[in-house]
């Protein structure tokens, strides 16, 4: 058995765990492994632009390895993008997953974990909108706020009156840009649909072709490899055919 041991973007000490972890259950597997190890901050990144995640995910698509973590906490900012990512590489790939930490997440239980994960990300995000919806009316009705972690009195809720407006309107917004980045792309990766290529061989066209990516194109702070990969390619059309 093989493993691509991918360690990511963490302190020096964080990532000697991460190793120890994996080499346990390799041990258990009587698995050898081949070590991906990802300089601390690259884990900021997005998935895309992570070399060595990009690089040991090819790796074990190419050697019928696993793809194994130490453990799902840190590898993405939130949980439910490290079970999405993980749930396309089965999906597009059929690679074998394996996490030290959690014997629960493998290839047959991601479906149903990442969505899971993002049926709860949603859930919170309507309890965060119930809490302030519930301080602006307290606010309009006279009553005293107070501040449950800080302990300070609130008077408002910040420069807009309508908080959850103003991030739907952002949200709307930023779904604009990301359809005209596509709508740009859109044709290229139209017509090599209808040439029967994948996501893996439009990708590999893309690169040829030196095609900005949608990150080039938001012109984002953060660095950006500029490389495309099958799981931008899939978004796109996802986002097209919604």
């Amino acid at each position: 058995m093989k493993y691509g041991g991918f360690i990511f973007g963490a302190s020096e000490d964080h990532q000697k765990q991460q190793r120890n972890g994996i080499k346990a259950l390799a041990k258990a597997q009587s698995a050898e492994v081949k070590w991906f190890t990802e300089d601390e901050g690259r884990q900021k990144r997005d998935t895309e632009d992570r070399e060595e995640l990009q690089a040991c995910a090819r790796y074990c698509r190419t050697n019928n390895a696993t793809f194994t973590l130490s453990s799902l906490s840190g590898f993405t900012k939130r949980k439910w993008q490290g079970l999405t990512w993980l749930k396309h590489q089965v999906e597009m790939h059929d690679m074998t997953i394996a996490v030290a930490d959690d014997e629960t997440i493998s290839k047959g239980s991601l479906h149903v974990l990442s969505a899971a994960a993002d049926i709860q990300r949603k859930r919170v995000a309507q309890t965060s909108k119930a809490a302030l919806d519930d301080i602006k009316r307290r606010l309009d009705a006279g009553e005293e706020v107070i501040a449950k972690r800080s302990g300070k009195k609130v008077d408002r809720l910040g420069l807009r009156e309508n908080i959850s407006e103003s991030g739907k309107l952002g949200n709307q917004a930023q779904a604009k840009l990301a359809a005209e980045r596509d709508a740009d792309v859109w044709p290229l990766i139209e017509k090599y649909l209808t040439q029967g290529l994948g996501y893996n061989a439009i990708a590999r066209q893309l690169n040829l072709t030196e095609t900005p990516t949608p990150n080039q194109k938001a012109r984002y702070k953060r660095d950006t490899l500029g490389v495309w990969y099958a799981s931008t390619v899939r978004n796109i059309v996802l986002r097209r055919n919604k």
